[in-house]
């Protein structure tokens, strides 16, 4: 379905523009429908290739990864799936890593081949305003160089030092591991921790190590200066590791923690004490808060311009186009169909839901209530987010009755989620200062 959208020649010319900014990424991308069939299972006769996931991901693999032997894995490969994501226990933390498997302590967790950015600096977002040009230009700070307003959110999942410009960003599930120690407890499985009677059994269940030998670079590059690390880097290479170590038993179900510093922690603690939530005031309502009253939030098509939404907030409905809506090489160049029709089959219990469902901007046309004043029909129109469907590019209405109440949602219009607010918490991991070595320190703390 949605893997056929495009003939050969855009696939190939897709392809050739990515392979222009990155060639690893280039790798993965089809040329043509043929080998996008084929990812099914090896031939053109499947049918039902778009429907298995699994398959089309061995395919792609077997085709870009390089292949080893089962006795080279035995011997040198990691393993990665300890982790599992789930909801984390601390409160509002999202989600957090979940031991799968019984790992007793001084045991790997999970490996972490790290990227490295040379200056955190990088990463820095700057303010700015439109110019009488229509242009956007930095805010100069008393006409000096502007200053940055904010950190990437990328910053909050990667390792450092206090005493350094170089950030360490991990490329495993480690990312999903939250922080826990004994100065403070955030609730959750890290407070059930520290109330333990035993201290060896308090604080986080995890601990970053440098790698063993199953990187053989990071033996090597622990012993470069920032500069030539900065050089290496600057060639395209990497060769750092992390291991996530085991400090205790940890059984299956758990929550894996690391003790991300207690510069961390007094950064949380400023956020926590300094943020200021957008103003209710200002237009502004949380997401969480629509959704919790959805039916009372709802608002007709007719009546938006009146009575807007927030201006963070769009509605969204759950949607997927069918074989017969997206354009390939056969669709017809005019469309006489009204694409108007039952919506009731969009909700999350339909198969398809799973391996095509998104949410697509829309709009309620018509509702009507009950006796028990609930709201039973609902009229939606769809907005085709990507343009690639026939309805879209004949810009005809997609319209659906009886559409599932429960398939509506509020999520975050562009650029207003929470990881956009002004003030969003913005700290990288510490690296203890024990393992972190002293010929990386480019930062004179005193300044």
């Amino acid at each position: 379905m949605i893997l056929l959208l495009h003939v050969d020649s855009v696939l190939k010319t897709i392809k050739n523009v990515v392979h222009h900014f990155d060639k690893r990424t280039s790798k993965l991308l089809p040329e043509s429908k043929d080998q996008i069939k084929s990812y099914g299972d090896g031939g053109e006769d499947n049918k039902d290739v778009n429907l298995n996931s699994s398959k089309i991901a061995l395919s792609i693999a077997k085709s870009t990864v390089t292949q080893r032997s089962m006795e080279w894995i035995l011997e040198k490969g990691q393993c990665i799936d300890n982790l599992v994501p789930q909801v984390s226990t601390l409160p509002h933390a999202g989600n957090g890593a979940f031991a799968q498997r019984l790992i007793r302590k001084g045991e790997l967790v999970a490996p972490a081949p790290l990227l490295q950015i040379m200056d955190y600096n990088i990463l820095s977002i700057f303010d700015f305003e439109i110019d009488e040009n229509d242009e956007p230009s930095m805010i100069d700070e008393e006409e000096g160089d502007s200053l940055p307003v904010a950190y990437q959110i990328l910053l909050n999942y990667c390792m450092s030092h206090p005493e350094t410009s170089m950030l360490m960003c991990p490329q495993t599930n480690i990312i999903l591991m939250n922080h826990c120690s004994t100065r403070e407890s955030y609730g959750g499985d890290c407070e059930r921790y520290n109330n333990n009677s035993d201290p060896n059994l308090r604080g986080a269940n995890a601990e970053m190590k440098w790698a063993t030998d199953w990187d053989p670079d990071t033996k090597q590059w622990l012993k470069l200066s920032i500069d030539e690390i900065n050089k290496k880097v600057a060639s395209g290479k990497r060769g750092l590791s992390l291991d996530i170590v085991a400090t205790r038993d940890i059984y299956p179900g758990e929550e894996v923690f690391l003790d991300y510093g207690q510069g961390w922690e007094e950064d949380w603690e400023d956020h926590v004490a300094t943020f200021l939530p957008p103003d209710p005031d200002d237009n502004y309502m949380t997401i969480t808060e629509l959704n919790d009253d959805l039916e009372n939030n709802l608002i007709l098509a007719e009546d938006l311009e009146e009575n807007p939404y927030p201006d963070n907030a769009r509605l969204a409905c759950i949607y997927w186009p069918d074989d017969n809506e997206v354009i390939d090489e056969d669709s017809p160049l005019e469309d006489s169909k009204d694409w108007k029709t039952d919506g009731s089959i969009y909700h999350v219990d339909h198969p398809d839901y799973k391996y095509f469902g998104i949410y697509e901007g829309c709009d309620i046309l018509e509702m009507t209530k009950g006796e028990d004043g609930e709201i039973k029909n609902i009229t939606v129109e769809i907005y085709s987010s990507d343009g690639m469907t026939i309805w879209a590019a004949n810009k005809k209405e997609r319209i659906l009755y009886d559409y599932p109440m429960q398939s509506l949602r509020f999520v975050p219009a562009k650029y207003t989620s929470d990881q956009h607010l002004v003030g969003a918490f913005r700290s990288y991991i510490r690296i203890p200062d024990e393992i972190f070595p002293e010929q990386w320190k480019d930062l004179d703390l005193e300044e």
